[in-house]
């Protein structure tokens, strides 16, 4: 069979108009299995079979239960539907559930569709036209507006070969479905076979699933494996989205999968209790205020949730909205999933549409800014969605990865936008393949201005020092990064940005600033390190009369200048401490090695400082100790 149409028709309608039998009449198969359901004649749980239209092409169907109390099973299998078939009896026309299935598919987002007119045996043509009239009245402006009606009757088999070509012509206007995303499947059925195990049956809605695939079963969060598969009642190596699929899972429990459940390879959703969406209304009972209580349907699966009215103070019937739904237990979707709104209590259909944002963040009521960012994410394409979910994430430095789970797409089609944003300067890369951390270019920006304030305040506070060491910059701004990539970023921000003088960052335009006293200042210091040459010496050393806090900023400016050498204890003048350390090398070289002692005569120096500058220079790699002695590194 073709692997590449695989479509999924749905019934649709009021109880008792022929729904199940109509699917017998096209399929030879009796979709109610339950024996309450063939003893009380009526669907409540969903059906499903399937048939060849010809040699070419064989189609799943689903029959959905009719009775209002059961619109809840009726939901869990619409997803994933190509087309419907809206059942109409000719003998009773257009009932209350016939109207809600239609408000239901329409807002579902289902495009393509026939209507059925069974028991067409039971009445007389008149009367057929004047069913056929009110129909056509009642899907005006839904999907099935240009549908074909075709009378039926399922005993006699009149109609069902008109049916069947029907189903072939839409099919062929069908577009191919996207086996490349990653596979989803909500379940709709959960059961155990004696010697097999856990078995699940859904509709794969996305992808491809295969033969000892790992999956995540969501949301009790277990890991298993497809250990057999079956599509149509054959046994199959791989499932293609469009199909019914039975799955038997390795090492699982029938309650670790209940119906709701969602089979998603691992890592490439992320779960979230916020949702942006936007919402069309059908005819309301009343006017819905903001934090009204709903069951929220999608896929498979109900969750119950608040609405939050983002521009409204109610909602009206036969409008659209941009609302935030807050969950009570979170779920895992994509933009675009369709989902179905009913009020809490009584059980009435309010409206449904389509995810925006599946891990959206709260948002306050009548925030232009924050309603403009939704609209601006419901209106762009993929590429600028990916953007979006960059620049707002930047701050978090998340690698390319983690944005697969985001958008849960296939990650080739998202790493190939991601390659195309950074080849437009709108996203920069630092690292490589899939674990290359990703930031937008507004982020970048923003950064930079916010390091650019922190240096110039830093500039105003101490005039003297030369800069801010790059350490403080790390540390203060990306201290969660690691080593290399810290470094990477760091030397990508300061290229252009900053002036930089070894260690230490400044603004552009910065010099520092040092009056006559300060000047007269350093002199002094110089020279009483040039009387005391290979001492070491600090604060006390000098008598200058300035604060502590006045010569600590001339001598960092010296280190910066790179005049002064800082040590444990104290500061030598950098020609004095190259000088000392030649000096220790050619005694070394002479004599093999050199002591603490030997040290201070040849330094003319006392036996503190002497002791300090080598166990220095043993820091620095110059020298080694062996007992009391020093060696010359290699």
């Amino acid at each position: 069979m073709d692997n590449k149409k695989n479509i999924i028709v749905g019934t649709a309608g009021h109880i008792d108009h022929g729904k199940t039998t109509l699917i017998r009449a096209l399929t030879g198969r009796n979709t109610d299995r339950l024996k309450e359901e063939q003893n009380r004649g009526i669907s409540i749980e969903l059906g499903f079979t399937h048939f060849d239209l010809n040699d070419e092409l064989r189609v799943g169907i689903i029959d959905v239960p009719g009775h209002e109390k059961f619109i809840k099973n009726m939901l869990s299998g619409i997803c994933g539907m190509d087309m419907i078939i809206l059942v109409v009896a000719a003998d009773e026309g257009i009932m209350a559930q016939t109207k809600e299935h239609l408000d239901i598919l329409n807002l579902i987002g289902i495009k393509n569709g026939i209507i059925a007119l069974t028991k067409c045996d039971l009445v007389d043509k008149d009367w057929i036209e004047l069913v056929k009239l009110d129909i056509a009245d009642e899907v005006s402006g839904t999907f099935l507006e240009d549908a074909k009606i075709i009378e039926v009757s399922s005993t006699e088999k009149i109609g069902i070969d008109k049916l069947k070509n029907e189903i072939i012509r839409i099919v062929d206007t069908l577009p191919e479905k996207d086996l490349n995303s990653n596979p989803r499947l909500y379940v709709d059925r959960s059961f155990s076979i004696t010697g097999f195990g856990t078995v699940v049956t859904g509709t794969l809605i996305s992808g491809t699933l295969n033969l000892d695939d790992e999956i995540l079963i969501y949301p009790s969060n277990k890991i298993t494996k497809v250990r057999n598969l079956q599509v149509h009642d054959n046994n199959v190596n791989s499932a293609y989205s469009g199909q019914r699929v039975a799955v038997n899972l390795a090492n699982i429990k029938k309650e670790d999968v209940p119906k709701g459940s969602v089979l998603v390879p691992n890592n490439t959703f992320t779960e979230s209790s916020i949702i942006d969406v936007k919402l069309k209304t059908i005819n309301l009972p009343f006017e819905i205020t903001n934090r009204t209580r709903f069951h929220l349907y999608i896929g498979s699966s109900e969750v119950l949730c608040r609405a939050i009215l983002l521009e409204n103070d109610v909602l009206e019937s036969n409008k659209e909205y941009i609302v935030q739904l807050r969950l009570e237990e979170p779920i895992i979707s994509k933009r675009n999933d369709r989902f179905i709104l009913r009020l809490f209590s009584p059980l009435y259909t309010i409206g449904g549409g389509y995810i925006i944002d599946p891990n959206a963040t709260k948002k306050k009521r009548f925030n232009s800014y924050d309603i403009e960012k939704i609209k601006n994410l419901d209106n762009c394409n993929f590429k600028e969605y990916i953007y979006n979910y960059i620049d707002r994430f930047s701050e978090k430095f998340y690698i390319e990865k983690n944005y697969y789970n985001f958008l849960s797409d296939s990650d080739n089609n998202i790493s190939k936008f991601i390659d195309e944003l950074i080849n437009e300067n709108r996203v920069v890369s630092f690292g490589n393949n899939s674990d290359r951390l990703i930031l937008s270019d507004r982020y970048i920006a923003m950064l930079c201005k916010k390091i650019t304030k922190f240096i110039e305040d830093f500039h105003v506070k101490y005039p003297k020092r030369i800069g801010v060491s790059k350490e403080t910059i790390k540390s203060k701004f990306f201290d969660s990064l690691s080593g290399k990539t810290k470094n990477e970023f760091m030397n990508y921000l300061i290229s252009d940005n900053f002036k930089v003088s070894d260690e230490y960052i400044s603004t552009l335009d910065f010099t520092v600033s040092l009056d006559d006293e300060d000047s007269k200042y350093i002199k002094n210091i110089k020279n009483i390190f040039n009387s005391s040459k290979f001492s070491i010496l600090n604060f006390d050393d000098f008598s200058l009369n300035i604060t502590i806090e006045h010569f600590k900023e001339l001598i960092l400016y010296l280190i910066a200048n790179k005049d002064i050498v800082k040590l444990d204890s104290g500061y030598m003048l950098k020609d004095n401490y190259n000088l000392a350390v030649n000096m220790i090398r050619e005694f070394i070289i002479r004599n093999g090695t050199i002591s603490v002692s030997d040290a201070r005569d040849l330094l003319n120096s006392n036996r503190k400082s002497s002791m300090e500058l080598l166990e220095f220079l043993d820091k620095e790699k110059i020298t080694l100790r062996k007992d009391n002695e020093r060696i010359l590194v290699k």
